[in-house]
């Protein structure tokens, strides 16, 4: 910035007014790096613990006296509350203020993950992890909120690669120091850890993130939710029962337990539906369902999502069990998966804008499904096993770097600028939902023993599951073209 006489008062000097534009801009790039940075760590706990607890559930299962798959209920609550919370967190930013929300929910993610270390059974785990996922579900979408205003309307594609990047990237370094310490000091520990460093992020988040203009106030659809969230447990619960049954030679299609608790969720999904068509604000605008280029791709991403998150969690047992890992290198083991993920996301976003939205999602479900594959071929311990598990994680993480922001893409453009925030809250609904049956699926088709047929059994599941994301490059687009 600089000074200059006044032409009117030679005596005066005064600021140019593009010096203080300077300045202006110059400042406003300083703060969305900044806020970058403030929202990383706000997220580092989130994603590390996502991974380190997938990497000790066998080891945490021991420790509280359960089973592994009911131990998995502790990423399945969490993930529940994350799909059901989400468009109510956004919602709430819209009504409360987005700092606010965002500090109310860094706040709320840093006081369960101490409370993690004083929990004494499973039941008060998972209760302390649902409690996390949804402070999760007001932190995620009002820091994409905040960040996406910083950095303006032209580079809000940018942000949304910054803010992908921060929550694959800034895990990777979480669990790359987490992991040792899993063996060293225990998995409470760790816990207590990332709350410290959640404590550091709330004062710097107080101190650094400005408020931005409120959305549009709305109701928020608490019954649509509830509607939701209870069909869904129904069905979670009688997944979790099929390993029980199995065990004792009994028939799934014949189990009464099962059976109530399937013919209970049919009749809750459907007055959910009925009423989100009824509603005036819903919680997911079931109408879009009926649009090609909205539905095909939002399934698609959710079998993608299947796949990834119900691979990772039963790859950590198989590497504590057959192959004889500890829990903290188990958890490096995994670093490929996030690390991938960080590098191939900005590469995929410019793939889409190169190439169009087929050839990502092409390549995404391909990798996929050959990352299945590969992980029901590394089962085996013998015969070079364990490259194989590490090449799976490495095509998971090009699969979802390079598959998810061209389904993205493909959602966000098949709906109005008015209804893009209600499409991008059932965008991330439907993906959470899609890891929820994942990872109870593949825990009750992997079962207790680890057998070797019964973990390539799961993968090759998986694998199916996941050719289902062909449906969208190859149908969707299709209809897109015809319209």
């Amino acid at each position: 910035m600089s000074l200059a006489p006044s032409a009117v008062e030679p005596s005066v000097w005064r600021i140019e007014p593009q010096d203080v534009a300077d300045n202006e801009g110059h400042q406003a790039a300083r703060y969305r790096w900044i806020l970058l940075w403030v929202i990383g760590l706000s997220v580092l706990g989130f994603g590390s613990l996502m991974t380190l607890v997938t990497a000790a559930l066998p080891t945490i299962a021991e420790d509280l006296n359960t089973t592994t798959a009911t131990a998995g209920w502790v990423l399945t609550g969490l993930m529940l509350a994350m799909a059901v919370g989400t468009p109510a967190g956004g919602k709430l930013g819209d009504i409360y203020g987005h700092r606010n929300s965002f500090i109310a929910g860094l706040v709320g993610m840093t006081v369960t993950m101490i409370a993690n270390y004083w929990v004494w059974n499973i039941g008060t785990f998972i209760a302390v992890r649902v409690l996390f996922g949804i402070s999760g579900a007001l932190l995620m979408p009002n820091g994409m909120a905040l960040l996406m205003h910083a950095f303006g309307v032209e580079q809000r594609a940018r942000a949304v690669g910054w803010f992908q990047f921060a929550m694959t990237g800034a895990p990777t370094i979480g669990v790359v120091i987490g992991g040792p310490l899993l063996d060293i000091l225990g998995w409470r520990s760790v816990f207590a850890i990332f709350g410290v460093v959640g404590g550091l992020a709330t004062v710097l988040a107080i101190f650094v993130v400005k408020p931005i203009p409120k959305g549009e106030r709305a109701s928020i659809d608490w019954l649509g939710a509830l509607f939701l969230a209870t069909a869904t447990l129904l069905v979670l619960l009688a997944i979790t029962r099929i390993p029980q049954v199995t065990r004792g030679g009994g028939s799934v299609i014949r189990d009464l337990p099962i059976l109530v608790l399937i013919a209970s969720s049919i009749p809750l999904y459907v007055i959910f539906v009925l009423w989100e068509k009824r509603v005036a604000k819903p919680l997911l605008d079931v109408r879009l369902f009926t649009k090609p280029t909205f539905a095909l791709p939002l399934g698609s991403a959710a079998c993608s999502q299947f796949a990834y998150m119900g691979a990772f969690v039963v790859i950590p047992s198989v590497l504590q069990g057959p192959y004889g890992y500890s829990v903290g290198a188990a958890a490096l083991l995994m670093v490929p998966r996030p690390g991938v993920f960080a590098i191939a996301s900005p590469l995929g976003g410019a793939l889409v804008t190169k190439t169009g939205m087929r050839l990502p999602m092409v390549i995404g479900s391909t990798a996929m499904i050959c990352s299945m594959l590969a992980f029901a071929y590394g089962s085996n311990p013998a015969s070079y096993g364990l490259v194989f598990i590490v090449i799976g994680l490495v095509l998971s993480g090009v699969s979802a770097g390079i598959g998810s922001p061209a389904y993205q893409t493909m959602v966000a453009n098949s709906v109005k600028d008015s209804d893009l925030g209600i499409a991008n809250g059932m965008n991330q609904t439907v993906m959470w939902m899609g890891m929820i049956l994942g990872i109870q699926s593949m825990l009750a088709f992997a079962g207790a023993d680890l057998s070797l047929g019964r973990l390539r059994a799961t993968f090759i599941f998986a694998a199916v599951i996941a050719a289902l994301g062909y449906s969208a490059p190859l149908f969707a687009t299709k209809s897109e073209k015809r319209r």
